[in-house]
Parts: structure tokens; sequence; C-alpha cells
């Protein structure tokens, strides 16, 4: 399976749209789907949580991160 990295800016009410479903489906224990650039996936409920934040040259980034293993869909 080839890598992916891709990044994509969405309107504010998608994103809060997006992180709701997420914290709704975390806290009841249950995966998560979504689509990114045309490819649907699930997130599962034991992926880990990680924060992430980063400053490089006056930039700053702050990444809130799902990982889990690949699966084969």
């Amino acid at each position: 399976m080839a890598d992916r990295d891709i990044e994509k800016d969405v309107p504010t009410t998608q994103f809060v749209d997006t992180l709701r479903r997420l914290a709704d489906a975390l806290e009841a224990g249950e995966s998560f789907r979504i689509q990114v650039q045309n490819k649907r996936f699930t997130v599962p409920p034991d992926a880990a949580i990680v924060i992430e934040h980063e400053i490089d040259d006056g930039a700053e980034e702050l990444a809130f991160e799902l990982q889990w293993s690949a699966t084969e869909d």
C-alpha cells in the first residue's frame, strides 16, 4: 500500500461537525468513519489519541491525531 500524507483546508462548520461526530464516537467507544480526499476509512475505537504542538521558525501547529495499525480494506 502506498504512503499517503494529505492536508486539507475545510470550513469551520465542517471541522466542528467532524470533531463533534468524532467526540461522540470516542465517548461511545465506537469506530469512526470518515472520508478524506476520496478515500473512506474507519478509525477503530482503540486508536491511540495524541495531541501534538510544534513550533518551527515562528510558525505554530496544533494537531489532534488518532493513530492505529493499518489493515487491508
